[in-house]
């Protein structure tokens, strides 16, 4: 413990929660969890009674299952044949886990696996969002309820980007599901690796597309692809919404413009 004052240091903190320094860093920043500055340096002290505060706030305030609401506006617009594969737009890190978050928790309390394909996030940094939910992320992957998979072993794995070989990389991986006793799945995808300059990510929105026909033959499962609105250009924007049946922005769910008998592409 730091010197006398009876204070925890900023180590000392995070592993009295059991979250990373960064966490931390990120909750003192937005003023979520109060902390004392201590010297010349501005460093950061914590009372074990701020700490117990904020974690009794926490546990209030997370959710067991995905709310009704956001279900029903998610049943509501995968009427009339339309498959559960949500274009999910954000603006920044926190929006694009207070988005995303509903579908993994519906999931993972039903007993129900997802699969995560990261990109401009960490594995250290989600481990922490679903820390923060009173999940153990190392016990839902052993438990088979969750996979974390980078970008480089799953769009970008040839060191180039195909389409077609992301289909059969994803019809893969519903087979794998299936074997398992598993044929409700959630998988979702940051794609920024688009902006990488790897060769052939001009395919992405043929990929997008032909994910619907992928689940016509597997409609329990529910794909996720999420675009930060403000690196993607207005044109991918509008291509994203026309191969997406449905889009969401925040809480905002809508019917997509997907028309099967128009296709973006050859």
């Amino acid at each position: 413990m730091s010197g006398d004052s009876g204070l925890l240091n900023l180590e000392e903190a995070a592993t009295y929660l059991g979250v990373s320094k960064t966490s931390l860093r990120r909750w003192t920043n937005s003023g979520a969890l109060e902390c004392r500055r201590l010297g010349a340096r501005a460093e950061r002290r914590f009372e074990r009674t701020m700490l117990d505060a904020f974690l009794f706030k926490q546990s209030g305030t997370r959710a067991t299952s995905a709310d009704a609401g956001f279900k029903e506006k998610l049943s509501g617009a995968a009427q009339d044949g339309r498959h559960k594969h949500v274009s999910l737009y954000f603006r920044d890190a926190d929006q694009q886990w207070r988005s995303f978050r509903r579908y993994f928790l519906d999931h993972y309390h039903a007993g129900k696996p997802t699969t995560y394909l990261y990109s401009s996030s960490t594995r250290a940094e989600l481990y922490d969002r679903i820390a923060a939910e009173g999940i153990d992320p190392e016990a839902a992957g052993r438990a088979g309820l969750l996979s974390l998979v980078p970008a480089k072993e799953a769009y970008l794995r040839q060191g180039v980007f195909s389409a077609s070989f992301m289909i059969s990389f994803m019809k893969l991986l519903l087979i794998l599901r299936r074997s398992d006793g598993h044929l409700e799945h959630l998988v979702t995808g940051e794609m920024d690796w688009y902006f990488t300059e790897t060769p052939g990510t001009e395919e992405i929105h043929l990929y997008e597309e032909r994910l619907n026909t992928l689940l016509d033959q597997n409609p329990q499962v529910t794909i996720v692809c999420q675009y930060d609105i403000t690196k993607f250009s207005g044109e991918d924007v509008f291509n994203s919404c026309r191969s997406h049946p449905i889009v969401q922005f925040d809480d905002q769910i809508r019917v997509g413009f997907f028309d099967p008998s128009v296709r973006l592409a050859p």
